[in-house]
């Protein structure tokens, strides 16, 4: 078994810090260890979309980027992107 990494990023707003191996996928870890289920995991090879997320203001396809490559990053989620209560049309459109 690989040693943990601490991965500690700002998601949504919110600083949020996780332990895992360094293998894990992006995706996973926003899904698996914060709970953040909006991100998809489609195809697994970057061809769908359905993982995309905002790294820096960037879109980013998750599943193509180790949790490890995204500490230190500003990482926005479907669930970030609404203004409080309402949903934003992307999300709508996911609805």
């Amino acid at each position: 078994m690989s040693d943990l990494v601490t991965v500690r990023l700002k998601v949504n707003g919110i600083e949020c810090e996780g332990r895992c191996e360094p293998r894990k996928l992006l995706v996973d870890f926003l899904r698996e260890d914060l709970g953040l289920t909006g991100t998809h995991v489609g195809c697994e090879h970057g061809i769908c979309g359905a993982c995309t997320i905002m790294m820096d203001t960037i879109p980013v396809l998750s599943c193509l980027v180790l949790a490890m490559d995204a500490v230190g990053k500003d990482i926005v989620t479907i669930e970030g992107i609404s203004a409080g209560r309402k949903m934003h049309p992307v999300q709508q459109a996911f609805v």
